[in-house]
């Protein structure tokens, strides 16, 4: 595993901010879509992980988005005021900033929008899949499940090897 880490750089939030990254992953032979979360506090601490299996298989913006809400709501259930959700699909995020509708995804944005009310502070960044990496194995592995996998107080050991080695690449 040591080489696929090699060469990503996650980068974390702010003291007292939360970053939640997010992706989908989807599998049209089977019909289904993954979405994955990860969330980590400024020091890199893994502090929850989500993994959805969905059944149906939309285009993969539809996914991308929904799994940026998916993380909004987990955000707002765990009470937390200063969140950045980051995502590898440029398209949506640039969307979500812009505040411009994207007709396959408008339904979706606007619950976005006034979600992201609700918090002190909220933003959405655009990151590069090799940033991506926890949340992206995270949604591939979701599309293998029957129902939503989530860890808050304790991880699996490969969960958390895979979190501190994006950590571990952001302070070399």
């Amino acid at each position: 595993m040591g080489e696929q880490v090699r060469g990503r750089r996650w980068e974390a939030p702010q003291a007292g901010w939360i970053k939640l990254n997010t992706d989908a992953a989807l599998d049209q032979k089977s019909n289904k879509a993954g979405w994955g979360v990860v969330a980590r506090n400024s020091l890199g601490e893994l502090v929850g992980a989500w993994a959805r299996p969905i059944d149906g298989c939309a285009e993969a913006q539809v996914e991308e988005a929904l799994a940026i809400r998916e993380a909004v709501v987990i955000a707002k259930r765990m009470g937390w005021r200063k969140v950045v959700l980051e995502s590898d699909c440029k398209i949506v995020v640039d969307k979500i900033n812009a505040r411009e509708e994207a007709v396959s995804i408008a339904t979706i944005q606007w619950d976005i929008w006034r979600l992201m009310k609700d918090f002190d502070k909220c933003c959405c960044s655009f990151t590069r899949r090799s940033n991506n990496y926890v949340s992206h194995y995270l949604a591939k592995f979701a599309i293998t499940l029957i129902d939503v996998a989530e860890w808050k107080l304790s991880f699996l050991a490969w969960l958390l090897e895979l979190a501190q080695a994006d950590v571990q690449e952001q302070l070399l």
